[in-house]
């Protein structure tokens, strides 16, 4: 895509089904920042992003988009994207699953949707960093087709955990 004409970042809600459960998925608001805080809060203890910060990203629709999951009236995952048109990359800026959900196949679909969300925008790849020791995720994100790029030491604020920074190749047989 020409860097001059980057489209607005969007994605209609819809009404989907992971292992036999309903939730509705759409794009994030400012109404939710507080939401995605308290999610984050729950599983870190300490949220590594601020209000601001969260605020900030939503502002920006020609390069992010944040997608909620939601059950029942209330956000119980999120992911954050951001588009680097230089590169033609889509970067998982976050991804968090309020701890009660985990392990139901939400965090599976949220990147199945920004993998096929990337293909969409004809993107040539995926990224984002995991903590070292989060070994769940990290087995996920190479059943999807990522592969370890290299190790980003002290990488996150809250612990100084280093980060493993893992891409896909959407042009190979990469990111599933």
């Amino acid at each position: 895509m020409n860097a001059r004409r980057q489209p607005i970042l969007k994605f209609d809600r819809r009404v989907v089904m992971i292992r036999k459960h309903q939730y509705v998925v759409r794009q994030v608001n400012d109404r939710d920042i507080s939401s995605l805080v308290q999610i984050e809060e729950q599983i870190y203890g300490k949220a590594p992003w601020s209000y601001a910060a969260f605020q900030l990203e939503i502002q920006r629709p020609h390069d992010r988009l944040y997608l909620a999951v939601v059950n029942d009236g209330q956000i119980i995952a999120f992911m954050g994207m951001a588009v680097d048109w230089y590169h033609l990359d889509l970067h998982i800026t976050n991804i968090g699953v309020t701890p009660g959900y985990q392990q139901h196949g939400i965090g599976t679909y949220l990147m199945r949707t920004a993998i096929a969300y990337a293909r969409y925008l004809q993107l040539r790849s995926l990224s984002l960093e995991v903590r070292v020791h989060n070994l769940v995720a990290r087995k996920l994100y190479e059943q999807l087709g990522f592969r370890e790029h290299r190790i980003k030491h002290r990488y996150y604020v809250d612990n100084h955990e280093d980060a493993v920074d893992m891409q896909a190749d959407l042009l190979s047989r990469g990111g599933k």
